[in-house]
C-alpha cells in the first residue's frame, strides 16, 4: 500500500481541505505581488518601471478567481486579508531585505515563481478529474501567466545579468526548500492583523531613483500662460503625463504598507497604480508624435518622496484629492485638443478623465477603511481637509516652481 506524501497536494483532495490549499495559494500569491509592487519605486529600468504594474494587478486578477473558488468549496475568505497568515512568510520576509530591487525581480521572477510553477503542476495532476474541475482552468491560467512572466522578465534582465547579488540569490534558493511543505499545510497559528504601516526589510522605499537615460529635475515644467499657442500646452501635457510615473510608485508602496484591510483593497490598489503607470505612457506615446524622445523629458521624484513621509492613509487621501481637484483642468485639456483636432491629446484626456473618476470613487470607499485600521481618531472629512492642506502648503510649495520661486 502507498501511502500518500502529506508535503503533496495529493493529501488534500476533499473540497473543504483543497479550498483550504487554494486559499493558501491565494494568500501567498497576494503577499507576493505587494512585495513586488514594494521595489517598483526603485527599479532602474524603464520597461520594468512601467511595466510591471500591469503584472502585479494580472497575478491579484488570478488571486481574484481562486478565491471565489475556496469560498465555493467551503472555506471563506475573511473580512480581513491577514498578511501574517499567509504561508511562505519567512520567504516573503527574505524577500523584502532584498540588498537592491533588481535582487527582489531576480528572486522573484527566476526562483520563486518558476518553483510555484512546478507546484502548481503538481496540484494541476491532482485536479483533473470530475470531482474538482472547475479548479482545473484557474490553475491552468495561474500556470500561463506565471510562465509569460517569467519569459517577459528573464528577456529583460538576462541571466547572470550584472548587479545581481548571488548571496542574496543563494539564500532565496534555501529558504525555497520548504515552499511545497508550507503550500500545503492546512492548519496554521491564527495571526493578528496588521494595524499599522508595513516595515519589512528594506521595504517601504524613501525615495523613488530616476530611470538609466532620464535627467533629473526637482520641479514641475511650468506651464504655458493662457493664449500661448496650443503646440507649447500639448507639450507641456505630455511632459505632465510622463511625470505620473511618481503617482504609480507612490500606489506601488502603497499597495506594500497598508495595514491589513478587506481582500478588495489590494486590487483596487493594484487597478490604480497600473492605471497611473499607463498615464505615463500616455505621455510617452504624445511625446513620440511630436517627435520627442521619452528620455528627452527629465524626471522628478519629489513628489513620491514627500509623499513617502506621511502615514499611507495621508497618503491615500492627498493621492485621491488630488484627482478629484485637477478635473476642471481635465476638461479644458479635452477641450482644447478637440478643438484643435489632436485625436491622440483627445484619447489621453478621455482615458485619463475615466480612469481618475474611478479612483475617486476608490478614495470614496476605502479611506474610510484605512483610517480605521490604522486606528487614527479623525473622520474622513478631517482626513481630506487635512490632505488638501499639506498638499496647498508641502507638496506644492516644493513642486511647482512658480509657487518655488515665489518662496524664495
Amino acid at each position: 500500500m502507498t501511502h500518500p506524501d502529506h508535503s503533496s497536494p495529493a493529501a488534500t483532495a476533499l473540497p473543504r481541505a483543497r479550498g483550504a490549499l487554494l486559499k493558501n495559494l491565494a494568500d501567498f500569491q497576494t503577499e507576493l505581488a505587494r512585495t513586488v509592487a514594494g521595489f517598483i519605486p526603485g527599479l532602474p529600468d524603464w520597461t520594468l518601471r512601467n511595466e510591471l504594474p500591469r503584472e502585479v494587478f494580472a497575478d491579484l486578477r488570478v488571486v481574484q478567481d481562486l478565491r471565489e473558488r475556496h469560498r465555493e468549496l467551503g472555506v471563506a475568505p475573511g473580512e480581513t486579508h491577514l498578511s501574517q497568515a499567509a504561508p511562505n512568510r519567512v520567504l516573503l520576509d527574505l524577500l523584502c531585505a532584498a540588498p537592491a530591487p533588481m535582487d527582489a525581480i531576480e528572486a522573484v521572477y527566476a526562483q520563486i515563481k518558476p518553483r510555484l510553477d512546478d507546484w502548481l503542476g503538481i496540484l494541476l495532476r491532482e485536479v483533473r478529474s470530475v470531482y474538482d474541475l472547475p479548479t482545473v482552468p484557474l490553475l491552468e491560467a495561474n500556470v500561463e501567466l506565471l510562465r509569460r512572466q517569467t519569459a517577459w522578465v528573464g528577456n529583460l534582465v538576462p541571466a547572470g545579468a550584472g548587479g545581481i547579488s548571488r548571496d542574496f540569490q543563494d539564500r532565496v534558493r534555501d529558504a525555497l526548500k520548504n515552499f511545497p511543505e508550507d503550500m500545503t499545510a492546512i492548519e496554521r497559528r491564527r495571526a493578528v492583523a496588521v494595524r499599522a504601516a508595513r516595515r519589512i526589510g528594506r521595504l517601504p522605499l524613501a525615495d523613488a531613483v530616476i530611470p538609466r537615460g532620464f535627467s533629473v529635475r526637482a520641479t514641475l515644467p511650468a506651464k504655458p500662460a493662457p493664449g500661448r499657442p496650443y503646440a507649447e500646452h500639448e507639450y507641456f501635457y505630455a511632459m505632465n503625463f510622463l511625470q505620473e510615473v511618481q503617482a504609480a510608485d507612490s500606489c506601488a508602496s502603497l499597495l506594500f504598507e497598508a495595514p491589513d484591510l478587506p481582500w478588495d483593497f489590494y486590487f483596487d490598489a493594484a487597478r490604480h497604480m497600473w492605471d497611473e503607470s499607463r498615464h505615463a505612457m500616455f505621455g510617452r506615446l504624445k511625446l513620440e508624435s511630436l517627435g520627442i524622445a521619452v528620455t528627452e523629458v527629465a524626471l522628478s521624484t519629489t513628489a513620491y518622496r514627500l509623499r513617502q513621509i506621511i502615514d499611507p492613509h495621508d497618503r491615500y487621501a492627498a493621492l485621491t484629492t488630488q484627482e478629484a481637484d485637477a478635473f476642471p483642468g481635465k476638461h479644458l485639456g479635452l477641450k482644447a485638443a478637440l478643438e484643435h483636432n489632436d485625436a491622440l491629446g483627445a484619447m489621453t484626456w478621455s482615458y485619463d478623465i475615466a480612469d481618475e473618476t474611478q479612483h475617486v470613487r476608490y478614495g470614496q470607499k476605502w479611506l474610510p477603511a484605512l483610517i480605521k485600521a490604522m486606528g487614527d481618531p479623525r473622520s474622513p472629512e478631517q482626513v481630506r481637509a487635512d490632505a488638501e492642506n499639506w498638499r496647498a502648503t508641502v507638496l506644492t510649495t516644493v513642486y511647482r516652481p512658480e509657487v518655488a520661486a515665489a518662496c524664495q
